[in-house]
């Protein structure tokens, strides 16, 4: 018997899933058996996935009809599942020769089911006081489709890994504050990675975030800072003082107000690609899908794409799943902020507290973290800023390298802060010391 795939897919589907093992293992992850709008076969592609997942290999008809027997409730009749499935088995697909287009079909059907299931659970979730979870709902349903990226062949790769690996060597850079750590990260932090500044309440994280922003921006890239605390207009005025030179405290004088503008026109002189996005959120309201959000509307509607996201910080943000246990909820954002750096291709940086033992040592590293590094295993690249009362005094501090994932860790930077201006820098003639 011919049959049309296009006409009739569903049928088409479960036929080359009987026969066609390379066919089956494509697309066992991508269809779903409540995607099947008739119910008997629903059952027959669960059975055939069950089977398959224990045999690892496809049942002939016979068999399939026994594993299907065992689904069949009372008031079905066990005659019509056997027809069809001798009717599907029996299917005459000869004409199918051209792989990638039928693929594509059955691509295109798993998008649409997957996407009703999702409106159907949309509106279950709503109806149960649950609306927050739609959004994650709808965002998988969007995510369903062939991962046709097999990895990398080792020994057929070498060449072009190489490659890779050298025109690396030339790609953009976010450089950090302190020159030390530049060079050991080849020139700074790359796109698609997550970087982390640890400190206790009161030490400066805030404004080291802001340091480490206006360091890009002298890249000239494009920063997002998201504020989960502090208002855009006080943001913006740390920016002002940072970025010119201009005492913090001086900046409301009608004179700074001349010299601020003559100085920002004098940095978008030499730095033309630099732009800044503050956007501040309630604290505790948002997720990592609402950033996703407002890089959507940037994009749409300012025509803004960063380099950089700056996040302050990462305790305001809630986890896209919820968990009872904080150190976990804490590692999932972590990981979601990570996920945003991947998809977007750019560089996240974010500030973390310390659980209370950081607050008594002089030197944070991973032991006095305790449970809290959980939030820290995600992270490539993270550092601790440590001050004692001296130091405060002193306008210094020590920024000590905890993490890194590809370069070297474990190492102390002298650095100076000057809490007129909020610059902060490594400094003069640094040197690392370690640990």
């Amino acid at each position: 018997m011919s049959y049309d795939f296009v006409e009739d897919i569903q049928r088409g589907i479960l036929h080359l899933s009987l026969r066609d093992k390379s066919f089956f293992t494509e697309v066992m992850n991508l269809i779903k058996p409540e995607y099947f709008d008739y119910s008997p076969h629903s059952k027959m592609y669960e059975s055939i996935v069950e089977f398959y997942s224990e045999y690892r290999k496809l049942p002939t008809p016979p068999v399939l009809m026994e594993e299907v027997k065992s689904k069949i409730n009372e008031r079905e009749n066990f005659s019509d599942y056997m027809e069809e499935i001798n009717s599907i088995s029996s299917m005459d697909s000869s004409e199918i020769v051209d792989e990638q287009y039928y693929m594509g079909l059955v691509e295109k059907f798993a998008k649409e089911s997957s996407m009703k299931e999702a409106i159907k659970s949309s509106i279950e979730l709503i109806e149960e006081g649950k609306a927050s979870e739609v959004e994650h709902v709808v965002k998988e349903a969007l995510m369903v489709g062939r991962d046709i990226d097999h990895g990398q062949i080792y020994f057929k790769d070498v060449k072009n890994r190489w490659i890779r690996e050298i025109s690396k060597k030339g790609e953009d850079r976010f450089p950090t504050i302190f020159p030390v750590c530049n060079a050991h990260l080849e020139g700074g932090n790359s796109r698609g990675e997550l970087c982390v500044a640890v400190a206790p309440p009161g030490v400066g994280k805030s404004i080291f975030l802001v340091n480490q922003s206006v360091k890009t921006l002298i890249s000239n890239k494009k920063v997002l800072f998201v504020s989960l605390e502090m208002s855009q207009d006080k943001i913006a005025k740390r920016f002002d003082s940072v970025m010119t030179h201009i005492p913090y405290n001086s900046l409301v004088k009608p004179q700074s107000q001349t010299e601020l503008n003559e100085r920002h026109n004098i940095f978008k002189a030499k730095f033309p690609n630099a732009e800044l996005v503050i956007k501040e959120f309630p604290t505790g309201t948002i997720n990592a899908n609402n950033i996703r959000q407002l890089l959507n509307q940037l994009a749409l509607h300012q025509d803004f794409v960063p380099d950089m996201i700056a996040v302050d910080y990462l305790e305001l943000l809630m986890p896209i799943r919820k968990t009872d246990q904080e150190h976990i909820a804490q590692m999932r954002i972590a990981e979601e902020l990570r996920a945003i750096g991947q998809e977007h291709k750019l560089l996240m940086w974010t500030v973390t507290q310390t659980n209370r033992d950081g607050e008594s040592v002089e030197v944070i590293t991973k032991r006095e973290m305790g449970g809290s590094y959980d939030k820290i295993k995600p992270v490539d690249w993270a550092i601790s800023l440590n001050q004692t009362s001296e130091e405060y005094d002193n306008g210094e501090m020590r920024a000590y390298v905890l993490k890194a994932r590809d370069a070297k860790q474990k190492y102390i930077v002298p650095m100076n802060i000057d809490y007129r201006t909020l610059i902060m820098e490594a400094s003069n003639g640094s040197t690392q010391e370690e640990e």
